[in-house]
């Protein structure tokens, strides 16, 4: 089994050598675990849904070996800043647990570019569904998450999970 800063490294570098913000970090290792990661992260939810401290403490270690480095920007429309992780060290083996590597490659690059809230409600209704088998899981991530389930964000969410075929089963968007 790999250690987990090497996990957080193949991630990084699945996405194509460069991976921005710390949220999609931990959405694409939730969903990559969910899939066969098995990264052995524990996760709670939290402000932005599934959250792994564990994860958080592998970017870290992933720093200090000199795997990855992570710089920050800024968004134009706030000045929130953001991370952005750069790949130092390429894996020198696999480390997508059951995931084959070229559909982790796949997949990480697929989450790298889907907006972040979209994968944000992904995790979300993932969680919602399967960690805290919530019946009323729409309702719930609505009653969460407010204005980032609208504009089509929640059904890009539902088809990424369909997609990866994680969707809630005999459920749609807006019934219970």
């Amino acid at each position: 089994m790999p250690e987990r800063e090497e996990i957080v490294a193949a991630i990084v570098d699945a996405a194509g050598g460069e991976l921005v913000s710390r949220i999609r970090l931990q959405k694409i290792a939730y969903l990559l675990d969910q899939l066969g990661l098995e990264s052995n992260f524990e996760y709670q939810y939290f402000h932005y849904g599934p959250y792994s401290r564990d994860l958080d403490n592998a970017v870290a270690d992933a720093e200090a070996f000199n795997l990855i480095e992570e710089h920050f920007g800024s968004r134009k429309s706030d000045g929130a800043r953001y991370s952005i992780f750069h790949l130092k060290t390429k894996p020198t083996h696999s480390s997508f647990g059951k995931i084959d590597d070229d559909r982790a490659r796949r997949l990480a690059q697929t989450f790298s570019k889907t907006n972040v809230t979209v994968l944000e409600l992904a995790a979300t209704v993932h969680w919602l569904c399967f960690k805290e088998n919530r019946k009323d899981w729409s309702a719930e991530i609505v009653k969460r998450k407010g204005a980032k389930t609208r504009d089509g964000r929640l059904e890009k969410a539902i088809e990424l999970l369909a997609s990866l075929e994680l969707a809630p089963q005999a459920h749609t968007v807006g019934k219970s």
